[in-house]
């Protein structure tokens, strides 16, 4: 297979080239490892990525920007955005994936598939999905945790999904300076799990200004992802991601970044005066606040009395 078909994991997480046609296992120590690999992953958008996660979407926000990522929860629960974790619902998914365009796909769960339908139904299934993604230009990674397999069965599991190491050090200079001098002001960092309102909306915190010197199209991806995670609706600055005037770039960085903190403060108000209100006049106000509209008419309306 030539360069052009190889997706080389290197620039994102150290590790083994990673290539279309094939599937892999993979071991990653934890769900925060395996999420900041997608999250590195998502950066790069010539690539279609599936998720196929153990995890609801309220918890995958923590991790990664799920605009850029098609997401489902295998889950035995009935709600939007969910599969079941049943064959017979995940292959008609994956092989409608495998024929338009290209990308990687990551299954978890392989453990409770196992365990769910028994081993042999499940490495009949990885050989099903070994055939199908063979010449496609897709990927197919299998974050699995070999502890939960018998060693005779594993071996048989890295037989038709071999496994590779993919999980490293981020590599990003620019990512590794933001993550010290830019965390969150009075307040905990945005990592791990982040604190929520009663009915699960990520709570807004002021985050530091970026200065104009040093700022980078990957610091400002970066607080994008940040500001998404928090729920708010920041699509108005990702052009400052193609602008290639710097200081372009940045003017519209601050516009946003303005809108931001006066959303934070009218969020803060509304949190602390929440018993002033009916839940729909919440409801509606707090989805306006991260839409970042009408956040001089609440500002008028909260705040000139």
């Amino acid at each position: 297979m030539n360069d052009e078909h190889a997706i080389r994991a290197v620039g994102a997480y150290g590790g083994e080239p990673i290539e279309y046609g094939n599937i892999y296992t993979t071991e990653f120590t934890s769900d925060d490892e395996l999420l900041a690999w997608v999250d590195r992953l998502s950066s790069n958008e010539s690539n279609h990525i599936l998720l196929l996660s153990r995890l609801p979407h309220r918890r995958l926000l923590e991790h990664i920007d799920i605009s850029k990522v098609e997401a489902y929860w295998i889950t035995e629960r009935v709600t939007d955005g969910a599969l079941q974790p049943d064959f017979d619902v995940l292959q008609p998914l994956i092989l409608n994936h495998l024929g338009h365009h290209k990308g990687i796909i990551i299954l978890e769960g392989v453990e409770w598939l196992a365990t769910k339908h028994g081993s042999n139904q499940t490495l009949a299934f990885v050989r099903f999905l070994r055939e199908s993604v063979h010449r496609k230009h897709w990927t197919i990674v299998l974050p699995i945790r070999p502890l939960a397999f018998d060693s005779q069965w594993l071996a048989r599991l890295h037989r038709e999904a071999p496994n590779i190491q993919i999980a490293g050090h981020e590599d990003s200079d620019d990512i590794e300076r933001f993550e010290e001098p830019f965390e969150p002001e009075n307040s905990e960092p945005i990592r791990g799990s982040m604190e929520t309102l009663d009915d699960g909306t990520p709570i807004l915190v002021h985050l530091t200004r970026l200065p104009p010197n040093g700022f980078t199209n990957a610091l400002l991806r970066k607080r994008i992802l940040q500001w998404r995670r928090m729920g708010i609706d920041v699509s108005e600055v990702e052009p400052a991601l193609t602008v290639q005037d710097s200081n372009e770039a940045y003017a519209l960085y601050s516009t946003v970044e303005e809108k931001v903190r006066k959303a934070v403060e009218l969020d803060a108000h509304l949190a602390a005066h929440f018993d002033l209100f009916s839940a729909s006049e919440l409801a509606s106000a707090r989805f306006r606040i991260r839409q970042l509209t009408g956040l001089d008419e609440l500002s008028r309306k909260f705040f000139t009395n």
